[in-house]
């Protein structure tokens, strides 16, 4: 592959990118649709681009994770299994996209991200936690873990948005805790998704490193900004990403 072009003024451009995409998925989820259209637009071939957006997306998924961790907002003793679960999903999922060609589910995604914003939107009360779970740890684990991780790693914009809305309904977390925890179950999607794709040879790694420290420091802002604004600031995030993710992807067909 032809890396002449990667200057250090493309390399700039990308760091900022990522930056910005750090900030979008621990807030909102969906940073991963911009940072691999930049990818894709500056002429990555599509595995490459899939393969090194998911290295540098873990930048954000591991800053996260760790400052919630630190903080003390996840017991992950009682998340293990949902962890380990999107690991699996993830990594079945990432294998898959490697020689499947996901016309269908290309078609099937702006409908269900635009089910998410309008949910966002209609929802009452999503500040408040609801008064149980409404499905056991191994349905969850199923759905959430094993189901939307299969999604992140076979395609993923949007993923978080999908982990926050199965805490939401399932678990009946409030928006600021199924946010936090979206971005745990996130880690393990992302782990499993690097391991295959290192395996796949398609990795660009100094691209990939650089936008690592991207998304790291726009998700440790991020993160701050989950915690101290959370209530205020997700739902509206979440929304208007929904919509430009649904927008572009409707775009891109049809054009």
């Amino acid at each position: 592959m032809d890396t002449s072009f990667m200057d250090f003024s493309y390399f700039t451009i990308m760091f900022m990118v990522a930056l910005i995409a750090g900030f979008i998925n621990v807030v909102s989820g969906g940073g991963g649709f911009l940072s691999i259209g930049a990818l894709l637009i500056s002429g990555l071939p599509p595995a490459n681009a899939l393969a090194t957006n998911k290295l540098q997306a873990l930048g954000s998924s591991l800053t996260s994770g760790i400052y919630f961790l630190r903080q003390g907002h996840i017991n992950v003793q009682q998340h293990k299994y949902v962890f380990l679960s999107a690991f699996a999903g993830s990594a079945v999922g990432t294998t898959l996209i490697q020689f499947i060609e996901p016309e269908l589910l290309k078609k099937l995604l702006p409908v269900l991200i635009i089910a998410v914003a309008i949910y966002f939107i209609f929802a009452p009360n999503l500040s408040e936690p609801k008064k149980r779970q409404k499905v056991s740890l191994f349905l969850f684990s199923l759905v959430c873990g094993v189901g939307v991780g299969f999604y992140d790693g076979f395609l993923g914009p949007g993923a978080g948005s999908f982990y926050t809305l199965c805490y939401i309904l399932m678990w009946g977390y409030s928006i600021d805790k199924a946010q936090i925890h979206s971005n745990f179950i996130n880690l393990a999607s992302n782990i499993a998704s690097i391991m295959f794709f290192i395996a796949g040879g398609k990795m660009i790694w100094s691209l990939g490193l650089v936008m690592f420290v991207g998304q790291s420091l726009g998700a440790r802002l991020g993160a701050t900004v989950v915690l101290t604004r959370g209530k205020k600031v997700i739902r509206p995030m979440i929304v208007i990403v929904s919509i430009c993710i649904s927008a572009k992807m409707l775009l891109d067909m049809y054009q």
